[in-house]
């Protein structure tokens, strides 16, 4: 099945409504994650779905969304760039912060198949990266 297009604006809401409910004990926002919240906020990555849109299949579930994934990729660099992707999809569960901002539900995390199978679409061809 296609990826559903989520407007950026609909990634914005996402991220102050699960600061708002989830905001407590378990989720601190410290002085470093600020900067990476507003670049985040910033940049519009939305595109990516229309753009990867003929990658994906019309039949089978749903996946999740590329922008989401993307943006998820991008965080890992920018916050343990010696961190490979099973350890990143680890870090998910553990940093809640990192998931939010991603834009994942704390319930709903996607694995290390689903990261190398949208490597796979966003590099077309290519052998999976070794990450």
């Amino acid at each position: 099945m296609k990826p559903s297009f989520i407007p950026h604006s609909d990634y914005q809401s996402f991220v102050l409504h699960h600061f708002h409910t989830s905001i407590g004990p378990g989720i601190v926002l410290i002085n470093k994650d600020w900067p990476l919240a507003v670049k985040l906020w910033m940049t519009d990555l939305s595109a990516i779905t229309t753009l990867l849109m003929d990658e994906y299949s019309d039949q089978g579930p749903e996946p999740r969304d590329p922008a989401s994934l993307f943006r998820s990729y991008l965080i890992l660099p920018l916050t343990n760039p010696s961190m490979g992707i099973t350890e990143w999809v680890n870090e998910l569960k553990r940093t809640p912060v990192y998931a939010i901002l991603s834009g994942f539900s704390l319930t709903d995390l996607p694995g290390v198949g689903t990261f190398y199978d949208f490597f796979d679409r966003l590099w077309p061809g290519q052998q999976s990266i070794a990450i």
